[in-house]
């Protein structure tokens, strides 16, 4: 008897660790209905978590459909691969693409699509325990995507490519000596209209400047990301006071966080300081206590300034532009001078100048090549049509995958490394290669009278954002 009350025990408790029997009692379903109400409120949390991570998603997706706008709202863009690279050649559009493919959203990209469920588990209320072909299928779709997703961020620009982006824009503003107001308005040449950039984009600029040690050009764009903001702010108002709001805000799309005034106001105190302007930098640091009364610091740097000044320390305005001394400012100069358009040299006489029909080899007697005399002493010629337009492309067809970013020599090491002042990719083709490679030898070889058997082979090379290689001569000097 004692055993049968102990089986019986142990069988009632067994029965409270399995599943209810809920058509059993009325205070079961009763248990049910209310989890079914929890259940509802969790898969509506679930529901509403998603939909934040999918939103998200849209975000990225909306800045970087190619169907849409790549740098500004206003500018759409084909996805003809001519159309694409000349617009992306303008470095300010460079820039701005460079960021938008670039921002805060590429480092949590992965974990979004981490967090995608792939929302086919074993077991369905038919109890079957595995998965039918089609569900299968999508298992394998939704892991391809992944994978896909992750491989394509990856390969995205980064942290340098921006850098080496405004690198460009600030050689291009000193090459040209073009105003940083002109290039962050969108006024980039006469008949050239660019997209505007945002007063955050502007201080980048100026930092970067002033991380390279370029004091008075940071100045200029500190003081640019100055009016820049205070033109959104004005913006922002009249938004407000419209009653409308903004669909999207592209500095938030872009990763951006827009400056306050007063960090503008301490870098451009910065950089007048640095320059040895103390005066015109208390009046900026003052400015900023006014915004900001607590800041240590610029209450520190405003008795530095104060203290510089009646020691009669320091100027007024930047430093005059001073002459170019040595042989090799005097060649920069000269250089920068032509890309400007500007003609340091005597004029030729209209009379020397002319264009003829060359016929240097027996291979051009039946289409003589055009030739045009740009300089009579030294002779400098152009021969024009020498490639055509269909082995240009055959040719960077072969190049493109073949490029890797061109090398100097290291004169100390003699060692070939990458340099700043070589903004390129370069590739190379034997001659023997193809047969369009082989016919452009031998008409090189006819047409200069040279023989290509000690010859390099042909060099493709492919430049960046304000692309350049700094004057250099190919030949030793006695110098060096």
């Amino acid at each position: 008897m004692a055993l049968l009350s102990f089986t019986i025990t142990w069988l009632l408790l067994f029965q409270q660790n399995i599943n209810a029997e809920y058509y059993t009692a009325v205070i079961d379903i009763t248990k049910a209905w209310r989890l079914s109400q929890e259940l509802v409120s969790d898969l509506n949390s679930y529901i509403a978590l998603e939909e934040r991570r999918l939103n998200r998603i849209r975000k990225v997706v909306k800045v970087l459909d190619a169907n849409g706008s790549i740098s500004d709202a206003s500018s759409t863009l084909s996805q003809q691969n001519n159309d694409l690279e000349e617009y992306l050649g303008n470095p300010i559009n460079a820039y701005l693409t460079m960021k938008r493919l670039s921002s805060s959203w590429k480092s949590q990209i992965s974990q979004l699509v981490d967090n995608v469920p792939n929302g086919f588990q074993k077991g369905d209320t038919d109890g079957s325990d595995y998965l039918n072909i089609s569900d299968a299928q999508n298992t394998i779709t939704m892991n391809t995507i992944r994978s896909r997703v992750k491989q394509h961020t990856d390969m995205l620009p980064g942290d340098n490519d921006i850098s080496g982006a405004v690198d460009a824009i600030l050689r291009l503003q000193s090459t040209y000596k073009l105003p940083a107001r002109q290039l962050a308005y969108g006024q980039l040449i006469d008949n050239l209209s660019t997209p505007q950039l945002s007063a955050a984009q502007c201080l980048e600029v100026g930092r970067h400047a002033y991380s390279q040690g370029d004091f008075e050009q940071s100045e200029e764009w500190f003081r640019v990301a100055y009016d820049r903001l205070f033109d959104e702010l004005e913006q922002k108002k009249e938004v407000d006071a419209q009653g409308t709001t903004i669909a999207s805000d592209e500095t938030e799309e872009n990763g951006e966080t827009e400056p306050t005034v007063g960090q503008i106001l301490d870098y451009l105190a910065y950089s007048l300081g640095r320059q040895g302007r103390y005066a015109e930098a208390l009046n900026v640091t003052r400015l900023l206590i006014e915004e900001e009364p607590t800041n240590t610091r610029a209450i520190n740097n405003e008795a530095f300034y104060v203290e510089q000044i009646g020691r009669g320390e320091g100027r007024i305005g930047p430093n005059p532009r001073s002459q170019a001394t040595s042989k090799h400012d005097q060649e920069t100069e000269l250089y920068e001078s032509l890309c400007r358009n500007e003609n340091p040299f005597p004029t030729v006489p209209s009379r020397h100048l002319t264009c003829q029909y060359y016929t240097p080899h027996a291979f051009f007697r039946i289409g003589p090549i055009k030739e045009e005399t740009l300089n009579p002493d030294p002779r400098i010629v152009m021969w024009y049509d020498l490639i055509f337009p269909s082995e240009i492309e055959k040719i960077k067809e072969l190049a493109t995958p073949r490029l890797r970013r061109a090398t100097v020599k290291n004169p100390v090491t003699g060692n070939l490394e990458v340099a700043f002042y070589r903004t390129s990719k370069s590739a190379w083709l034997p001659h023997s290669m193809t047969e369009i490679t082989d016919q452009i030898s031998q008409r090189i070889r006819a047409v200069t009278g040279l023989s290509l058997e000690t010859a390099e082979d042909l060099q493709v090379g492919n430049y960046g954002l304000g692309g350049h290689y700094a004057p250099h001569f190919d030949f030793g000097r006695v110098s060096s």
